[in-house]
């Protein structure tokens, strides 16, 4: 039998994840710390929920008026330069403080962008995945929906090719 994606992934013990009820200062402190690209969102049972992403709390610390229209299909607006805006530290900490009431089940990243397969699925089609999205493919065990690792590109080349 080939390679799985379970044979390639990162370890849940060695993922960081974050529950959906905490605050997104909270996803920013374990995102710095461990200069993840994402945190798996699972429930206390272990259950996947989402996934939280470091561009998504760039979006965050931006004023939301640059972001309108950056959901949809086309911008409504195009804003070629915000060098009329100026971000000093306390602003920063002004951002960061209200991202501390913020939730992460609120803030996750749209469905449709994330890649969830079961562990038994064909390391070939993660790597099909991996190279559509751009990005991370989440393994979910299909009769539970427990989170169950990640693969990235460098889990794959770490795993695979070692």
């Amino acid at each position: 039998m080939g390679l799985t994606c379970y044979d390639v992934m990162v370890p849940p013990e060695m993922q960081k994840t974050i529950h959906p009820d905490e605050s997104i200062a909270l996803a920013f402190n374990i995102i710095k710390g461990s200069r993840a690209r994402f945190l798996p969102v699972v429930d206390a049972d272990g259950t996947y929920v989402g996934v939280f992403t470091a561009p998504t709390l760039l979006k965050l610390i931006l004023p939301r008026a640059t972001t309108i229209g950056l959901n949809d299909d086309v911008m409504r607006v195009s804003i070629e330069s915000l060098s009329f805006m100026n971000l000093t530290r306390d602003d920063f900490e002004q951002q960061f403080d209200r991202l501390k009431t913020e939730k992460v089940r609120d803030n996750m990243s749209r469905p449709t962008n994330i890649p969830v397969v079961a562990p038994d699925t064909p390391v070939m089609e993660g790597i099909f995945l991996i190279y559509k999205f751009k990005r991370h493919v989440i393994l979910v065990e299909p009769e539970t929906n427990r989170f169950v690792g990640t693969i990235s590109a460098n889990s794959l080349l770490d795993r695979a090719l070692s």
